[in-house]
């Protein structure tokens, strides 16, 4: 009897000191790799006479590198963005309407593909430009609750509505032209961050500080005018997948050591990226529509005035899985588009072969009949719309934080460090990170000179913040048979995880808990121990033994 006691007792109280572990580990890791808590602190800035003295000079103007001046702006007397592209610089490239640019971003693949933007991206960009929904109302886009419309091969994942009571955390709807020129009207507004500066040139090389090789002092700048050497206290390459800035370290004698690093953890710099390949392809399918005929496509009446109207994530096929969506972005766009992974299936080129492409794919539930009614009106008028077809190079990851002499004041950002599958839209959220990334150390750092262990710990903070990423992509990828590991790696890595993740989005479509897991970590809000609760574990590990 005794014994039969203390078993009664003994569970709920392991059960009851799981949740409360799990608990604690939730909230350092919401601190430590999501930066929740670091958002209010994005308002903490220098004093102006506080501020270190010179030029911080980014590589780069696209978002990784504005998300870095606006930083920078905060810490350092000036900041000087260097933009190869020239039309960026011209009234052009901070257009209000920004669909409506004449040119397009030559290096960014996906300037007129699918555009989205997570919550905590839009939460701390709300921190950083507390007029950003102001700016947004200028430039017709859309700020709405944000509710991506996720159906699991045509079956809806719920909405935890009963946790969020007063309403879902809202987000932007919009295109990348349309985000990256609002994000470069907002910081290059001289009345709110008059030390931001911005330049046509291409940075070519670095020098090292002629006094201490171990910190850089000049930036190399190509112009239609001449080439420049420009002063620099901290140099960030945010030059994209290109990654200039590791040539520039290569030609310069940096990222080497004579000597083996105590704990053996450091690589030389021609070691440290990784890739691997999805095999992706996209298609993207750009309307411009009127109001008149907006207003006669049969919409629901809870999509019209959104962004997402259908997202259908195709589940449980072998040859891959395809995100098939048609979404509103601003300025009164509409976008068709089709993802998946390999060439098992061909890439639909106009609407009709959308409609073939679209009634092949695995549906559990049927597709409603409104969504072909649509694609049949958007073939009336298809003439005028703009088709992209891609290959998307494979990710890859320069894993800085273990390289070695690097110079105390360079640092990357973006893309330059880590390039992400779009299909999960965490790509700006991952460039805001690193800027978050970049704020915590700089507001950690006192006097007017950055320390000689700064680089150092910049990536730590980097690697952080953003390796979940890397990780959580990485991981459903390599669940798709047609991906190509990367080096030493297969495709049975995480197979376990990749298991439970499965159940949990099927226990998704039924069960509030499962729902919540899902869309927090659509929106980037989620911790990396969310999907493990104690309940949800026991839900899902139930489900499984009696399915």
């Amino acid at each position: 009897m005794l014994a039969a006691t203390v078993v009664l007792l003994a569970v709920p109280a392991s059960y009851l000191l799981l949740l409360l572990s799990w608990h604690l580990l939730r909230r350092h890791l919401l601190a430590k790799n999501i930066g929740l808590p670091d958002l209010e602190l994005l308002k903490n800035s220098r004093k102006q006479d506080e501020r270190i003295p010179g030029t911080a000079v980014i590589c780069g103007g696209s978002i990784a590198g504005l998300l870095t001046a606006r930083v920078c702006h905060d810490h350092f007397e000036r900041v000087l963005v260097v933009e190869p592209e020239a039309w960026v610089t011209s009234e052009e490239g901070r257009k209000i309407d920004g669909w409506n640019q004449k040119v397009a971003r030559s290096r960014v693949v996906q300037y007129t593909s699918l555009h989205a933007c997570q919550c905590f991206l839009f939460a701390g960009l709300k921190v950083l430009f507390p007029g950003i929904e102001d700016e947004c109302r200028r430039s017709d886009i859309k700020v709405r609750p944000s509710n991506p419309k996720f159906n699991l091969s045509g079956v809806p994942i719920r909405i935890p509505w009963s946790t969020f009571k007063s309403g879902l955390p809202e987000t932007m709807y919009l295109s990348r032209p349309g985000f990256e020129t609002l994000l470069r009207r907002l910081v290059l507004d001289k009345s709110e961050y008059p030390n931001i500066e911005l330049m046509t040139g291409t940075v070519t090389n670095v020098r090292a500080d002629p006094a201490d090789r171990a910190r850089l002092s000049t930036v190399v700048v190509r112009t239609d005018f001449g080439v420049q050497e420009l002063r620099a206290v901290l140099v960030a390459d945010c030059t994209g997948p290109t990654r200039a800035g590791m040539k520039w370290l290569e030609r310069n004698g940096y990222g080497y050591s004579a000597t083996p690093t105590a704990d053996g953890k450091r690589l030389p710099l021609n070691k440290l990226k990784i890739s691997f390949d999805q095999k992706l392809r996209y298609t993207s399918i750009m309307f411009r529509l009127t109001p008149d005929f907006h207003d006669r496509l049969p919409l629901p009446a809870d999509v019209r005035d959104t962004g997402p109207m259908y997202t259908f994530l195709e589940h449980g096929v072998e040859q891959g899985r395809c995100l098939f969506a048609l979404t509103q972005p601003d300025g009164g766009q509409f976008l068709v588009f089709i993802g998946h992974h390999g060439d098992a299936r061909p890439q639909p080129k106009n609407i009709a072969e959308v409609k073939a492409y679209v009634r092949g794919l695995h549906a559990v539930q049927p597709i409603p009949d409104y969504v072909f009614e649509i694609l049949d009106m958007l073939e009336d008028v298809e003439e005028n719309a703009s088709v992209a077809t891609l290959k998307l190079a494979p990710t890859s990851y320069v894993r800085y934080h273990q390289a070695t002499n690097l110079p105390s004041n360079w640092i990357a950002l973006g893309d330059s460090v880590m390039t992400l599958n779009p299909l999960f839209s965490e790509g700006c959220t991952k460039a805001f990170r690193g800027a978050l990334a970049l704020h915590n150390v700089l507001r950690r750092t006192s006097g007017s000179t950055l320390p000689a262990d700064f680089s150092i710990k910049f990536f730590a903070e980097h690697f952080d913040k953003t390796d979940l990423s890397w990780q959580n992509t990485r991981l459903i990828d390599y669940g798709v048979p047609t991906t190509e590991p990367a080096s030493g790696e297969s495709l049975s890595s995480g197979a376990g995880l990749r298991w439970y993740i499965t159940q949990l989005q099927n226990l998704a479509l039924v069960d509030d808990q499962a729902a919540l897991v899902i869309y927090n970590s659509a929106m980037g809000l989620a911790s990396p121990v969310d999907a493990f609760h104690p309940k949800l574990l026991l839900k899902v590990l139930w489900r499984a033994c009696i399915a």
